[in-house]
């Protein structure tokens, strides 16, 4: 009997040192999350950029997702990762981040669901209109694949559908949930930094201004300041400068500025043309395209790329409207395919433009890249498989849109139109005296590690004019579709300047991949009656079998007490 009351103490004992430990190792790592991903690509594991921002939050983050409601079974797989990705927000948050999903369709009446419809699209939450055919029955819905993020008294809204449109909408479903992490957490980080970038967009020799920089102030704004500047001696006080299709001259002391801008790090954008082009100077008898000389070759081709006195024409264009013949008194206009208006579609593998939408180019040059010692020159985006190239100056027609493009003219394939160069970058004013009143003392021959970006088209981040009403149309938008397009230019930029100037490497984010493992259609229906037995059958006699081998073991074991 002493012998038995000594057993439970000592299992009492041992009870209570076993509580105890897993309380104090639960006390010690109460603010460590331990997290395995045994996945092959690694899906549910996060940037550790984003960890760090998301842990060290000031204030609660509030996330209303509107993709809710009756929607089908592809958006239902990007409504379930967007839940999951928010869920794993939240962990990683302590508590500081909550989140809902919001039908937008349960509304009291149609009134109130059309007036709750337009709030979301003034907040800048497009819809989607998604196609169903479920059991022979054909129908048709807006659905709203966006949320709305607040931090403390400011709120902004994400697009949470950001995949590639000529990819098909299911692949499209896939490339939007690999960015479902930056998405949501770039908008986070802008919403909780309190102090903003500032970006410098260049006014002078002959660069753009008025109506169609407000699809670009648009896009930039929701995150970074952008101030119109006009002497380069001015660039010293941003983080990053955007030069715009300048048309005129750079001063030998502009040149300088930029030049020492770029070797004590600032960040520099070039969106150039490599002629000079506007589709409202083509008159009746056409007009000629010439070569474009500001000087800026000079520096470009010293860091290690040149922008060519040509233009590419592209079988993957958009249209324009061409006025065919007369009905009688009207003239009768049509839509045709016009090849200096490409849709580029086709890019690197690199954070920037991974699993983005198409972009839309005018009058777009190619790039060729040139020695630079120490200088990493990555091509971001291409031209299709059917391309050509015309030498300038040229002359250019609306009698072209006449010509058929046929494809076995269009030589060229996949031609680099954007550059980003990263590394240490040598001055093209290294050996050679500063010009007139800058100071040669202060003068920096090499650059630390420092990036920038050239793109070989000046209207890549320009608006169109709605010639209605004379207002500028969102940046990306094609007037002459035949159904509204909008392209992503505005992301673009958006991409560049995150990557230029994120020093924490979220963006990096970008580059999740997630593979999908479809099964075999036609082997699951040759082994359809196997594959059934295995899943349905085999558990149960698994189950049976561990039963009678159980029951014959406890017959052996309370058999010897018995004998």
């Amino acid at each position: 009997m002493e012998f038995l009351k000594r057993k439970s103490t000592e299992h009492t004992l041992k009870f209570f040192i076993i509580v105890m430990v897993v309380i104090l190792v639960n006390l010690v790592f109460r603010h460590q999350i331990f997290r395995y991903d045994m996945t092959e690509e690694k899906r549910y594991s996060m940037n550790q950029a984003t960890i760090s921002m998301l842990q060290n939050l000031d204030e609660p983050v509030y996330v209303e997702v509107y993709l809710a409601g009756d929607i089908n079974a592809e958006f239902t797989r990007l409504q379930t990762a967007i839940k999951q990705t928010l869920e794993q927000f939240k962990t990683y948050a302590y508590g500081n981040l909550q989140y809902s999903f919001i039908n937008p369709d349960e509304a009291n009446s149609a009134n109130s669901r059309n007036e709750f419809y337009r709030y979301l699209i003034d907040k800048g939450i497009q819809p989607t209109t998604v196609f169903d055919n479920s059991d022979g029955k054909k129908s048709q819905k807006l659905i709203f694949p966006g949320a709305e993020i607040s931090y403390g008294e400011r709120s902004m809204p994400v697009i949470l559908l950001n995949g590639n449109n000529a990819a098909g909408a299911g692949q499209a479903i896939t490339q939007s949930i690999e960015t479902l992490e930056y998405e949501l957490a770039s908008t986070i980080k802008s919403l909780s930094t309190k102090e903003r970038k500032r970006i410098a967009l260049f006014q002078g020799s002959g660069s753009p201004s008025g109506n169609v920089l407000k699809g670009l102030n648009d896009a930039v704004t929701s995150k970074y300041d952008l101030i119109l500047v006009q002497n380069t001696d001015r660039i010293t006080q941003f983080d990053a400068t955007i030069f715009l299709k300048p048309t005129e001259d750079f001063s030998n002391g502009e040149l300088y500025d930029i030049d020492q801008y770029i070797m004590n790090g600032g960040k520099s954008l070039f969106f150039l043309d490599g002629l000079k082009m506007d589709v409202d100077s083509i008159k009746e008898y056409g007009a000629m395209a010439l070569p474009v000389e500001t000087g800026l070759a000079d520096l470009l081709f010293k860091y290690g790329v040149r922008v060519n006195n040509d233009v590419l024409q592209d079988v993957n264009s958009g249209n324009f409207p061409i006025v065919t013949g007369n009905l009688g008194k009207d003239p009768q206009i049509q839509l045709l395919p016009w090849p200096y208006y490409i849709i580029l579609n086709k890019y690197a593998d690199h954070p920037i433009v991974r699993n983005m939408n198409a972009v839309y180019g005018k009058f777009v040059s190619s790039i060729d890249t040139v020695a630079s010692s120490g200088i990493q020159k990555t091509p971001l985006i291409f031209t299709s498989d059917y391309t050509r190239k015309l030498k300038g100056p040229i002359h250019i027609s609306f009698e072209n849109l006449k010509q058929e493009m046929k494809p076995e003219n269009f030589d060229l394939k996949n031609v680099p139109v954007t550059y980003l160069l990263e590394g240490k970058f040598n001055s093209a004013y290294q050996n050679r005296l500063p010009p007139k009143g800058k100071n040669a003392a202060k003068r920096k021959d090499r650059s630390s590690e420092n990036s920038i970006i050239v793109a070989s088209d000046g209207d890549l981040l320009l608006s169109e004019i709605n010639k209605k009403n004379n207002q500028p149309f969102p940046l990306g938008v094609d007037p002459y579709a035949n159904h509204p397009s909008n392209f992503a230019n505005d992301q673009l930029i958006f991409n560049m300047l995150n990557y230029l100037l994120d020093e924490d490497g979220l963006i990096i984010s970008r580059n999740k991949e997630l593979k999908i493992r479809p099964l075999d259609k036609v082997k699951v229906a040759d082994d359809k009656l196997w594959l059934q037995l295995v899943n349905v059958a085999l558990p149960i006699i698994l189950i049976v079998l561990f039963g009678i081998l159980r029951n014959y073991w406890r017959k052996r074991k309370y058999a010897r007490f018995n004998g």
